[in-house]
Parts: structure tokens; sequence; C-alpha cells
């Protein structure tokens, strides 16, 4: 007998297969989530939605994490954590020409990450 799992919807009990998210019933819902979801990145996002699907940033973005794998700021309080973001120092919204600038990019862990992109947030307002 193959295990069971809840569905993922909110407050439904109903068990699927351990391989499956959702049951029956919000499967079809789940997936028009997803993609209106993704639909909206790409309206709101434009050109900074599709420069990060792009050949030319997955591969800096790699060749970067080989070179610094760990988080640079954790490095600057003496810990050592992997870095899995890279980041943009000057964000490519401020400054486009710097997208695929090596020396524009630094590698994070989400914490440090989302700290950067909250203190950018909080600036704007």
């Amino acid at each position: 007998m193959k295990p069971k799992r809840l569905c993922n919807h909110a407050g439904c009990n109903t068990l699927v297969d351990y391989n499956q998210t959702y049951c029956s019933k919000h499967e079809p819902e789940a997936k028009q989530n997803l993609y209106d979801n993704y639909e909206n990145r790409k309206k709101i996002g434009g050109k900074y939605f599709w420069f990060y699907k792009s050949k030319a940033w997955k591969n800096l973005s790699n060749q970067y994490r080989l070179k610094q794998p760990l988080c640079e700021d954790c490095l600057k309080e003496g810990l050592i954590k992997a870095g899995n973001v890279r980041d943009h120092i000057i964000p490519i919204r401020e400054d486009w020409s710097k997208r695929l600038d090596e020396s524009n990019i630094q590698n994070l862990c989400h914490h440090h990450h989302n700290m950067k992109t909250r203190q950018e947030r909080n600036k704007v307002k």
C-alpha cells in the first residue's frame, strides 16, 4: 500500500497519494492560482522577470556560486554558512547596465538576502 498524506489545501482533510499535492477537488484551483501568480509576476516584473530566467544570468549566477559558495555577510560576522541567493549589490531596477557585472554580485543566505531586500523596500517608501 502506498503512503498517503493530507491535501495541501488549507483545512482539507482528504488523503492523497504521497506523490500528489492536492486532492481532485482542489487540484484545478491550485493550478489556476499558480498560473495567475506566474502571469502577474510576468506583467509586474516585465524585463526583470525575464532577465532572471535568461541563460546569461543563470550562467553568471552559477559561476559566481562556484567561486564564492559561502554567504558573504555571514563571513563578515565570522559565521560559515552556505550562500544560496546571488544578489545584485546595486539592484538592477536602479542600474540595468550592472545586471551582468560580476563586481555587482554577492552570494547571500536567505536570511541576509531578506534583510537586504527589506531595507531596500523601506528606503523607497
